[in-house]
């Protein structure tokens, strides 16, 4: 049976461990806006892009607004030859929450994104079970999830464990490499070989979509 000074050295202990955890993520988090933005600078890239702007961050707390349960940053970007911006590259980390809620998922989730619009954690974000938003679902190659429009555009979304990211190396291996080859050649087969989380739909649940093992 716990005891008051169990109890209290638990709650003090956990806390530290969340601080620890949080330095972690603003660690990466930064890591992976830095590299994405440098990734902007390949001259494959700039012939087809352009950011409009700088990135733009939102985040979400728990239900009591204790514990910050997801960050999000989002870059508008042109595609050219347009002059404004119509997509937005974009990660989200979260947690806990919707954000980690596909089926026998457990961990925390790192979701990088193609979108229309900014990931702000309100609207927009990325959470299970996932809605098509007017736009076809669909699941490519078990990794890569992408929203069709019958005017021809498109938006995607892949998701890593944050666990799996341990080093600049597994940013450039999981997050910069895909991207660039998303970008030029738009092709599931990009994440093949990385530590992109696979998924299956699930059956009779409309929109929800299960996590399987490495």
């Amino acid at each position: 049976m716990s005891t008051p000074f169990d109890i209290g050295k638990g709650i003090s202990e956990n806390i530290s461990f969340m601080t620890r955890v949080g330095a972690e993520c603003d660690h990466l988090i930064r890591l992976i806006r830095e590299e994405l933005s440098r990734l902007l600078l390949d001259p494959e890239l700039v012939a087809r892009y352009r950011a409009a702007g700088g990135w733009e961050d939102a985040d979400d707390y728990d239900n009591h607004d204790w514990v910050c349960t997801d960050r999000a940053y989002s870059l508008p970007m042109t595609i050219r030859p347009k002059r404004q911006a119509s997509r937005y590259l974009a990660f989200q980390l979260s947690l806990t929450g919707i954000g980690v809620e596909a089926k026998d998922n457990v961990e925390p989730l790192l979701h990088i994104a193609w979108w229309s619009t900014p990931i702000d954690l309100g609207d927009t974000k990325m959470g299970f079970p996932l809605e098509p938003g007017g736009y076809d679902l669909t699941l490519e190659a078990e990794r890569l999830f992408r929203w069709s429009h019958p005017q021809g555009d498109t938006e995607w979304c892949y998701s890593v464990r944050l666990t799996d990211i341990n080093s600049p190396l597994d940013v450039q291996t999981s997050i910069v490499n895909p991207v660039k080859a998303l970008l030029l050649n738009d092709q599931a087969q990009a994440l093949v070989g990385t530590a992109s989380v696979r998924y299956v739909a699930v059956e009779g649940e409309p929109g929800q979509f299960q996590a399987l093992p490495r």
